[in-house]
């Protein structure tokens, strides 16, 4: 494990292990973890290169550079999803600790996401999740303002008017592009709000808390954040309302 960990950790991981320790639980050589919307793995990866036991899962794999994907896949480490019936393809109680990033705002299936990740997690295991607001100003897959809670078809054509453009979207008429957005926010993405993720969540877990303080310090600017948290406590608050969720829920006990 010492020997691993000398490898150069990226950002993201990095940050990872800040805030999980932040909140009081450690990583060891032993805890089983998963990445819930795994990707191409590329965590998984990073995260077994530094010595830990982590897998990962997705309904569809991505292609990404210097990720060994298939190899992942062909040796189990990564799995897809059975989305009918929905299932995570890991035994019951099995992982200490599971993560998601930048994954709950395109759950449409909430109660069986959060059920069947408490079915794979042990008793005493814990999550986070991390992931847009609702009110974040900018929506951050097609970058439409306030897309998440405006969705209607007139909003976003005038968005594409005005010739904004993603790279997926060059050449494209507004109509199309407006088209495109709208198909996309319908099918693809689901804001909830605060107290409704609070709900959905409270289903299948004992605990369940918004910690955005935690990332609010733990970020490239953490002890400025830190500083300036001290000063106005009321900036997690404002972070966690229009920039990122951060949900830890807990596994107490077996949840009936």
């Amino acid at each position: 494990m010492a020997e691993s960990r000398e490898r150069k950790m990226s950002y993201n991981l990095s940050l990872k292990l800040r805030i999980i320790n932040g909140l009081g639980y450690r990583l060891t050589a032993e805890t089983m973890i998963m990445d819930f919307g795994c990707g191409s793995g590329k965590t998984v990866q990073e995260f077994r290169d530094h010595g830990y036991q982590a897998f990962g899962c997705d309904v569809k794999f991505k292609d990404a550079e210097h990720v060994n994907t298939a190899s992942m896949s062909e040796d189990n480490i990564i799995r897809l999803i059975h989305v009918r019936p929905y299932t995570l393809p890991f035994k019951e109680n099995m992982f200490d600790f599971i993560f998601s990033d930048q994954i709950f705002e395109h759950a449409k299936n909430y109660s069986e996401s959060n059920a069947e990740i408490s079915r794979v997690l042990a008793s005493g295991g814990y999550c986070i999740h991390i992931f847009p607001s609702r009110y974040r100003p900018i929506e951050g897959h097609p970058y439409v303002p306030f897309a998440s809670i405006i969705q209607s078809h007139p909003w976003l054509y005038l968005r594409a008017k005005m010739g904004i453009r993603t790279e997926y979207q060059k050449g494209l008429s507004a109509t199309e592009t407006a088209s495109r957005i709208y198909a996309y926010l319908r099918d693809h993405t689901n804001y909830l709000s605060k107290a409704q993720i609070y709900r959905e969540f409270k289903k299948h877990f004992d605990d369940v808390r918004f910690s955005e303080h935690i990332l609010f310090t733990h970020s490239r600017r953490g002890r400025y954040m830190h500083f300036l948290y001290k000063a106005f406590p009321f900036l997690p608050s404002l972070y966690s309302t229009f920039r990122a969720r951060v949900v830890l829920a807990r596994k107490c006990s077996k949840v009936s």
